[in-house]
Formats: C-alpha cells, structure tokens, sequence
C-alpha cells in the first residue's frame, strides 16, 4: 500500500520556490477530509513534472495520509531542495489547491509533506478524467429554452430520486441496464468525469445545443444520474470500416446535483484502481 503522510500547520524550515505565507492560521481540516479524492503533484525547477491520484485514508490533527492509486512515481521518491508540492482536491463549487514542502526523509514507499500557505479556491470545472464502460441514454430536447430544459432536469431528478434502482446485470466489460419493458441499454465506452463526458452519438448535434443524459452507474444499489450538458465538439469519424456515421461528442455538464457529481467522482476513483489492480495481476501472471 503506498501511502504519503501530509502535515498542516506553520512552515518549519526553508524551502525555495515557496514565498507565499499564510498570514493567518490556516485550518486545513475544513478543506481535506477522510475519503476525499486528492491530487499530489511535484514540480521541478518551475516544470510539473508529475501529478498522482489518491484518497485520504485517515486525518488526525494536522496529519494526513493519503493513499496513492498505482505505483509511486520514481520522482516522489527522493528529496529535493528546488522541489514543490502541492496537494488539490475538489468540492461542489470547483477546486482548492495548497503548496506542500517535504518534512522527513523520504523512501521508496511513502513521503511526509507539510502543508504551508493559504489554500487557493478556485471556482474551476477541472476533474479527474477515466475511460469507462457504462450504459448512457441521451434525447435532446426540442425546445432549447434554459428555463425548460432546466425545468425538464429538475422534474427528472425528482422522478429519479422516487425511482426503483435500475436493474443492472455485467456485460462484458461493463454492465447492461435491463429496463422494465423488456428492452436494455447496453454499455459504451466513454470518457467521463465529474464536469462532463465524451462519447460516440449516431447523428451530429450542433455545439451550443444542450441534452438531456441519464447515466448509469453500477453501485450498491445502482444509480441514475440525470443532468443536462451542452455539446462542446461535435466532429464525425470519416476513416472506419462500418456504415453507419460516428460523431465524437464532447460536452459539459450545466445542471447536475451535487451529489450527483461527488457520486461520478467517487466511482471514477473506485474504477480507476481496480483498474490498476487488473493490470497489476496481468503483469504479475506474465513475469
């Protein structure tokens, strides 16, 4: 298990690169909490050189710990004087960003890092991004008034949150929803995260235009995500074998509950490193 350990509080020791200082004391807790998804990051003589995704596991005090999903990158594993960390993460208005300097010695496994400075808000859409397979249905609404496409988003969230869970049974890769009249909706690879997707759609839709999506994710129960987002690109695949057009279509999300989008992060993370554990045990079939 690789783990980093972070600390917050006053600055002990120097650390070129970091000049900006907090002029208060700064509670760190209000922003880092047990089981959030964090981002630590390292750069080097100005360049970023590495970002990782992790989960803190455990807060006490002004201590952290965060366990890394994959390995631990060989830059982390060493302490240098002109590095700078930093340690992000994500709440429901956008992103908080604070500096980190290393404080131990570091090792193959794990990094001590202390917390200095203010904490950066940031109200930004920036998210963690997966390729996932799941079911998707989307309808684009033939009136593109905001007022009712809104009014649409809210009458289905409510129906949804009244809803049974859906039934959702593994195909393949993925899983396969199985609706009530007999039909399914079969799984497709998308790339997803907690400010938008990017998919394959059967016909081009114009950018400015806004849909109405429902995603499905395979929790304990399953869940049904409404939201509605508006097409960023929309650019068709001219160079394929089959028939029938392909647009690929990126769009972001411009009404999603927040639980809603901590529910999508949560199992992007989830997936992510159970993905890294099947490719962990391939490699470790090959050796």
């Amino acid at each position: 298990m690789l783990k980093f350990l972070v600390k917050g509080g006053r600055q002990e020791g120097g650390l070129r690169g970091i000049r900006r200082m907090a002029k208060r004391k700064v509670i760190y807790g209000n922003y880092y909490k047990v089981g959030q998804q964090v981002t630590v990051g390292i750069q080097l003589s100005g360049a970023v050189a590495r970002e990782s995704n992790g989960e803190i596991v455990s807060l006490q005090d002004d201590w952290v710990t965060v366990e890394l999903l994959g390995e631990m990158p060989p830059v982390l594993s060493g302490k240098k004087d002109d590095s700078r960390f930093s340690i992000s993460g994500w709440s429901g208005w956008g992103f908080f960003r604070c500096d980190a300097i290393p404080d131990g010695t570091a090792s193959s496994k794990e990094l001590r890092l202390r917390l200095v400075g203010d904490v950066e808000e940031r109200q930004r859409r920036e998210h963690f991004r997966l390729d996932v397979s799941l079911p998707v249905r989307f309808e684009v609404p033939s009136i593109q008034s905001p007022a009712a496409v809104r009014d649409g988003w809210n009458d289905a969230h409510g129906r949804l949150l009244k809803a049974q869970p859906p039934k959702m049974i593994q195909s393949g890769q993925g899983y396969r929803v199985i609706l009530p009249d007999g039909g399914d909706i079969p799984p497709q690879t998308l790339n997803l995260s907690g400010g938008g997707l990017r998919l394959r759609m059967p016909s081009a839709v114009p950018p400015g235009n806004r849909v109405r999506v429902e995603l499905f994710l395979p929790l304990a129960p399953p869940r049904v995500i409404p939201v509605v987002a508006e097409i960023l690109r929309c650019n068709e695949v001219t160079l394929r074998l089959e028939k029938e057009p392909v647009f690929i279509t990126a769009m972001k999300f411009v009404h999603i509950d927040d639980k809603d989008r901590e529910a999508i992060i949560a199992y992007l993370f989830a997936e992510q490193r159970s993905q890294l554990q099947a490719e962990a045990d391939r490699l470790g079939r090959d050796r």
